[in-house]
């Protein structure tokens, strides 16, 4: 399963507050999506919120041929009060 960052001005303001964004595969639910943070980084998740992101269209070559981006998950997680993500610390 994908679990990757989502980084971001307003997911930095999150982290601040121990809730932190990821961009997860479209078939993972959040018992799969809280395990796999508990395991990979080793905090407790409390809280899980998932999102179904609708791709967005755009237009593409010569002729504007309309086409559209596939839909995503985002996943917020929210940790046990005092841990933290080291990933979204830096920079």
């Amino acid at each position: 399963m994908r679990l990757k960052p989502l980084r971001t001005e307003k997911t930095h303001k999150l982290a601040a507050v121990g809730r932190y964004t990821f961009a997860v595969d479209l078939g993972a639910n959040k018992t799969q999506i809280k395990h796999l943070i508990e395991k990979t980084f080793g905090v407790n998740v409390t809280k899980m919120q998932t999102l179904t992101m609708p791709g967005k269209s755009y237009r593409t070559g010569r002729k504007g041929i309309k086409a559209t981006r596939s839909d995503w998950k985002k996943a917020i997680a929210t940790v046990k009060s005092g841990q933290k993500i080291d990933l979204f610390e830096t920079a």
